[in-house]
């Protein structure tokens, strides 16, 4: 999994290239948590996303757990993501915004 990011202000964008799952959540939890404090939107491309696991899932939802008073959103999130995560109830919790044109 690779990770860029950029902060302005704060919002800090993180865009993730690759699966999401358990081998990569140690180190994409350590970067979230170094670079989260003292912002008030995150917002994560999803555009280089292959897969996302419940292991994945449960990094993203504790994220949001700890943006307190804040928002998240993951943005170009394919459409078989996007169907999961609002199967799952994610949504309601996390914006989601489907990927267009695909």
């Amino acid at each position: 999994m690779d990770i860029r990011s950029e902060r302005e202000g704060s919002e800090l964008k993180v865009w993730l290239e690759g699966d999401v799952c358990a081998a990569c959540v140690p180190e994409t939890e350590a970067f979230l948590n170094a670079n989260i404090g003292g912002i008030n939107r995150l917002v994560v491309d999803f555009g280089g996303v292959k897969r996302l696991t419940k292991e994945g899932l449960m990094l993203l939802l504790s994220t949001r757990k700890k943006l307190v008073g804040g928002e998240m959103a993951l943005v170009n999130v394919p459409d078989g993501i996007c169907d999961e995560l609002e199967e799952s109830g994610v949504s309601t919790l996390i914006d989601v915004v489907r990927a267009e044109g695909r």
